[in-house]
């Protein structure tokens, strides 16, 4: 019986050193898998996959619902969103089911990320909270300091700058009482950012620097390659080109390290950029087409918008017209759905503005109440004293918060009306007015057929030329001046502005509202841009000043027109009738409007035109065009 007592006691002893050996291993692949997060996420998924059968083995929810949330962080970190996603939703169960209080903050912290990312700033906020209240309770600093970063960014992008600088300085002092190095680069990284946003050129570069020193001792590659790719871009605004191409290939380089692959198609699109105001152009395409090629794959409209607009801008430097039309046409459509994207992530950011305006009232009102109830026993301590003020110091309280709610109410009123009529005014930036009304009315809008709609494209010639010798502000305000101009030529017919972009305009008539008659009225608006653009040439030659001189392009025909998808709120136009307006600006001449034989149809008995000859237009075999002359007397 004892020789039996001591084996049974040997065999638990035996497992019982098999199982801490076990949990032991868990913690360590764990530890290990964090330290490759910044490094090499692939291998920190691979250990943290070894760290969670390991510890499933022995029922280790500790180390389960860690290893769960470096996963799903890893797969964040290699733009795997919707692993990362599931992984993370995965890790806050466990984490609760655990009782993990420190994994379960660090599962919302990075749930928070993954949010932001999708621009739900309202989600992002919420996660961040409740990390950071999971932080205090337990007084895990570490979490802390990622949430309070986290917060920042959302104060940041709500251009609450003030608040964002404090949470992140906050950050950042947790983080240095802690010794937390790992996220100290993280944090001055943000401070950079912000510094950036203020043009504090100099700040910025300090705090990259630095960023990007302590990044290397931290072991945290992706950080010090994003330091690298800022101040590349702050070197590209400074136009000291070989500054900014030494950081962005030292970026570059590092990314490739992490497989971190929309950030490095994100610095060899920066690359391309620099490449291209030194003129490389063919390389410069080579490198934009690559970048190109990956926003396609992972459907970053934002990457492939800006990489056709790099295209667009190497192939007219280089004097392919043609190839440059068509990047130009890309441009617009990515342009557009890239717009309704950002304008989602506005919606929500103007929604989260009014949820801290609703927690401010509360605050102002809980801070009246305790105001009112000081003063209250204050007066209550007077009255034993004096019993003669009571009426006085009543009535003074009476009338002193009944101004005070009258003020504030008058305040509150005229902010909310303001915050109202900038929603509204912006929506009518992007929308025709009624097409706006439409949706604030219903939630929603139909796309409409038009049977016959005028299309007008206005491009600039010379603008290259120009470009070149004109310093990017000068440029940007001489665009500026030409299409404000354009703006109040077509108010005052009944034409709608669709959009601009580079130095093309972009207007059609007859709709949102049908009418017959607007082929003549868009003849006419194009006549008087050319003679603005007349008048104006003609002044700047007296002063030998730099002018511009435009082609014009007209074709009328059936379009579709408004607003698609659930989010979306920009309004565009789609048709053939579109690409053969396009077709005849580019085929026009400077200082010429240029028809097509549709629209001599239309206006033939109230403009001079002139017949120039057929073009070929794809779907439409050969189409006839006609100079404007003027109008008939």
């Amino acid at each position: 019986m004892r020789k039996f007592s001591a084996s049974i006691i040997f065999q638990f002893l035996f497992v019982s050193a098999l199982f801490c050996q076990t949990n032991t291993e868990a913690t360590s692949l764990n530890q290990q898998a964090e330290r490759q997060l910044n490094q090499n996420p692939v291998e920190a998924i691979r250990l943290a996959e070894e760290a969670k059968a390991k510890a499933e083995q022995k029922k280790d929810k500790h180390n389960i619902a860690l290893a769960t949330t470096i996963i799903g962080i890893a797969n964040y970190k290699h733009d795997y969103y919707d692993k990362a996603k599931i992984f993370l939703t995965e890790a806050i169960s466990l984490s609760q089911n655990a009782n993990d209080s420190s994994t379960l903050a660090y599962a919302y912290y990075w749930t928070g990320n993954l949010e932001v990312n999708k621009g739900d700033f309202a989600k992002a906020l919420d996660h961040y909270q409740t990390a950071g209240a999971i932080s205090v309770a337990t007084k895990d600093k570490k979490n802390l300091a990622r949430s309070l970063d986290g917060l920042g960014g959302i104060y940041q992008s709500l251009n609450e700058d003030s608040k964002a600088d404090s949470l992140y300085r906050e950050s950042l002092k947790t983080a240095t009482q802690i010794n937390f190095t790992e996220w100290i680069p993280s944090v001055l990284s943000s401070l950079g950012n912000l510094e950036y946003k203020h043009k504090n050129i100099d700040k910025a570069i300090s705090y990259f620097t630095e960023s990007a020193a302590t990044s290397d001792a931290a072991g945290n590659t992706n950080n010090k390659a994003g330091c690298y790719h800022q101040l590349a871009l702050i070197y590209y605004d400074k136009n000291d080109s070989k500054e900014a191409m030494k950081f962005v290939q030292q970026a570059m380089d590092l990314y490739q390290q992490t497989g971190a692959i929309a950030a490095f198609s994100r610095s060899r699109l920066l690359l391309s950029l620099i490449l291209l105001s030194d003129k490389d152009y063919d390389l410069s395409i080579d490198l934009a087409k690559s970048s190109f090629e990956d926003g396609k794959q992972k459907n970053d409209l934002a990457l492939q918008k800006d990489a056709t607009e790099v295209l667009y801008y190497c192939y007219f430097y280089k004097g392919d017209k043609s190839k440059a039309l068509d990047y130009h046409i890309q441009f617009y459509e990515l342009t557009q759905k890239n717009q309704n994207e950002e304008l989602a992530k506005k919606l929500t950011q103007m929604e989260l503005r009014d949820k801290f305006e609703k927690e401010k009232e509360i605050t102002r009102a809980i801070q009246a109440k305790e105001r009112a109830e000081m003063n209250a026993q204050l007066e209550k301590q007077k009255l034993i004293k004096k019993a003669s003020f009571i009426g006085i110091g009543l009535l003074g309280i009476i009338a002193a918060l009944s101004i005070f709610a009258f003020v504030q109410k008058r305040s509150d009123n005229r902010l909310i009306a303001a915050e109202k009529k900038k929603s509204d005014d912006l929506l009518l930036n992007i929308l025709p007015e009624e097409v706006a009304n439409e949706l604030k009315a219903t939630g929603h809008s139909k796309s409409k057929n038009y049977d016959r709609a005028t299309v007008l494209f206005a491009d600039i010639k010379n603008f290259t030329g120009a470009a070149e010798k004109m310093s990017h502000e000068k440029l940007i305000t001489e665009l500026d001046f030409y299409f404000k101009n354009f703006d109040e030529i077509i108010s005052k017919y009944k034409i709608e502005k669709i959009k601009t972009i580079g130095d093309a305009y972009l207007c059609v008539g007859g709709l949102p509202i049908a009418d017959k008659d607007n082929a003549n009225y868009v003849v006419s608006a194009g006549l008087e841009m050319q003679e603005f653009v007349v008048r104006v040439k003609e002044e700047r030659i007296k002063k030998n000043e730099t002018y511009f001189e435009i082609r014009v392009g007209i074709h009328s025909g059936p379009l579709v027109a408004g607003i698609v998808g659930l989010r979306k709120f920009a309004y565009d136009i789609w048709g053939d009738t579109v690409n053969v307006a396009a077709r005849m600006e580019q085929h026009g001449e400077e200082g010429k409007i240029n028809i097509s034989g549709a629209t001599f149809e239309l206006v033939q008995d109230k403009f001079i035109c002139t017949h120039r000859g057929k073009i070929e237009a794809k779907n439409k075999g050969q189409i006839d065009m006609y100079f404007v002359e003027g109008a008939l007397s």
